[in-house]
């Protein structure tokens, strides 16, 4: 049962993480589009995509499983098993969730906290 939620919560991280910058990418890219014709900007993009992407997923999942691992046994021992894996996937969470607020709505998830208004955004 332990095997299951461990894979879930390293498949979950990196699946998000994997967006997050591949999204950060994507956006900084397009920010260019105006300075090139449509059909050279779109085969230059694509170049870059592959050559940006490419190595970036075959080493990202190794980066992010590494460090889920680290972190979940980090919180192994210092929550027990079952409890450190729940405490590391909702930091996690958090994490992206700040990151996605951030990317996608200029919100400030830890400011909001802080002043206690989080609730007027869910």
């Amino acid at each position: 049962m332990y095997k299951f939620f461990f894979r879930f919560t390293v498949t979950t991280l990196t699946i998000l993480t994997a967006n997050l910058l591949t999204t950060l990418i994507s956006d900084y890219m397009v920010s260019y589009k105006s300075q090139y014709k449509p059909l050279s900007f779109t085969l230059i993009g694509m170049a870059i995509i592959v050559i940006v992407f490419y190595p970036l997923f075959m080493k990202l999942e190794g980066w992010v499983t590494s460090m889920s691992v680290k972190l979940i046994k980090g919180g192994h021992s210092i929550a027990g098993k079952y409890l450190g894996l729940f405490l590391t996937f909702l930091t996690g969470m958090i994490l992206l969730l700040y990151f996605y607020a951030k990317m996608w709505y200029h919100i400030d998830l830890f400011r909001l906290i802080f002043s206690g208004r989080v609730i007027e955004y869910f």
